[in-house]
């Protein structure tokens, strides 16, 4: 064989190994790529959860800070009433059951000049 021939084949054989170093080089970035945006997509569906969190969140927030919700937590919790308002108390008599009407007490607003700690006071005792 000529000197050429010679060369042809070692220039042959380095390019197939520079190809074969190439396609193993970009195997692995591909596998890089698909692993990395696995994780970005991951990322993103939790991210959504997150903000459909937060907004039932805020819908929560601005609910508990509307007046609609302080004035009936002040009338369950609390038993207080607007002015002019008329609260009812229904207890059940003791010679009754259960099942039987419950007899009613209705209190009609009480004068603006009597201090809480009085009204409660009538409440209770």
């Amino acid at each position: 064989m000529t000197a050429r021939t010679w060369w042809v084949r070692i220039v042959i054989a380095v390019l197939l190994g520079l190809v074969g170093w190439v396609l193993v080089v970009s195997s692995k970035q591909i596998e890089r790529n698909r692993r990395i945006q696995d994780e970005v997509s991951a990322l993103e569906t939790e991210a959504a959860k997150i903000r459909r969190e937060n907004e039932t969140l805020s819908e929560k927030i601005s609910y508990f800070s509307s007046d609609d919700f302080r004035e009936r937590e002040a009338k369950q919790k609390l038993g207080l009433k607007k002015a002019g308002e008329t609260a009812v108390v229904i207890r059940q008599s003791p010679d009754t059951d259960a099942g039987t009407e419950a007899a009613m007490e209705v209190r009609q607003g009480d004068s603006g000049d009597i201090p809480n700690y009085e009204k409660w006071w009538k409440i209770f005792f």
